[in-house]
């Protein structure tokens, strides 16, 4: 199942941007008409190809931290308020990510912790996120030729810093929903967002969804990118398995690691923790990549560029992302924890 050139124009731009842009800015980009693109989007989405927003919550004053339990931990045990993601994986580990604000991470891991009545083996906080980037041209010919490997070098040469976040005292309902609505669909229109908060418990004018995008979500650069949800295609081309890949480093030298292989395709966004030097990040690759996969692994590890890692199978229907509570935006972490457990 190959995809057209006008089509893969149309993903490779998307996924290059690091905003959220217009139809009529698409179309302008790849040379077709908004009504064409409107169409290769509707196209895409009936073969399973849809269009995420990449979010770094840290530009909101929140922040994830993530458990790991070398556990098989059912999904019925683990909290729920604050949670994330519950990702578990054949090898018996469990990963719990749980969202909370920046000076109330030690709150949500005690509450975690006292819920579970098990300490984790490891905790992070992840303060970094990484969008892929990359062509899905090389995901249709399910290979990784030498010249594509060649390219993940170059990326994986180059010095990029790890940004500084601005500090944001401060992040409100319609904040929360509106990064949900965008972690759902990155083209989403703001009157469906509006709609949503009308039926809710949030009452708004459209020019105050407006500002909100614009200012709390756009200029302080919330969506770092747009990311192809391909695994629905992947699973239709070729057989796949789901693969959580954790990698440990020096920061910087990890960071370089982490972008060249979110260059492959079948890759999302990584999540990165800075001060402890680890990254994660699932995958869907078609069975006969993993080799390779691996192998661009060793190659980067042979350069330093990491120091350790492993690659897990996902097991089948446990990776679950929750959106975030709309609590969030009025109430403290505690608050909410206390609340739940009340």
């Amino acid at each position: 199942m190959r995809l057209s050139p006008h089509v893969a124009k149309v993903i490779d731009y998307l996924n290059s941007v690091s905003h959220i842009p217009s139809i009529a800015e698409v179309g302008s980009a790849v040379g077709l008409s908004p009504s064409t693109v409107w169409r290769i989007l509707n196209n895409l989405k009936k073969m399973g190809i849809e269009f995420k927003a990449v979010v770094d919550l840290g530009r909101l004053g929140l922040t994830e931290v993530l458990l790991v339990y070398k556990a098989r931990i059912p999904l019925s045990r683990v909290p729920r308020m604050l949670l994330r993601s519950f990702i578990r994986t054949l090898e018996g580990a469990t990963f719990l990510k749980y969202v909370t604000r920046v000076h109330e991470v030690e709150t949500t891991v005690n509450y975690v912790v006292a819920s579970l009545g098990q300490e984790p083996s490891e905790i992070y906080v992840l303060d970094a996120v990484i969008s892929p980037k990359y062509m899905l041209s090389h995901l249709t010919r399910s290979t990784l030729d030498r010249l594509y490997l060649r390219e993940l070098m170059t990326v994986a040469s180059i010095s990029q810093p790890i940004e500084k976040r601005p500090v944001v005292s401060r992040v409100d309902p319609i904040d929360v929903v509106l990064v949900n609505k965008l972690e759902e669909n990155a083209l989403v229109k703001l009157k469906e967002v509006h709609g949503d908060l009308k039926s809710g418990v949030t009452v708004c004018s459209y020019q105050t969804v407006l500002n909100h995008f614009r200012k709390h979500i756009l200029e302080r650069g919330v969506v770092v990118g747009i990311r192809p949800t391909i695994e629905n295609y992947v699973d239709r081309v070729s057989t796949a398995v789901r693969k959580l890949l954790v990698l440990h480093g020096v920061s910087n030298s990890l960071l370089k690691g982490v972008r060249a292989i979110t260059a492959i395709p079948g890759f999302t966004e990584a999540h990165l923790s800075t001060r402890e030097g680890m990254s994660y990040t699932v995958s869907t690759l078609p069975v006969g990549l993993v080799p390779k996969v691996v192998d661009f692994i060793g190659i980067l590890e042979s350069r330093d560029l990491i120091r350790e890692w492993v690659l897990l199978e996902v097991e089948s229907a446990s990776t679950i992302r929750y959106p975030l509570p709309e609590d969030l935006g009025v109430m403290s972490a505690s608050e909410l924890l206390v609340k739940n457990s009340g």
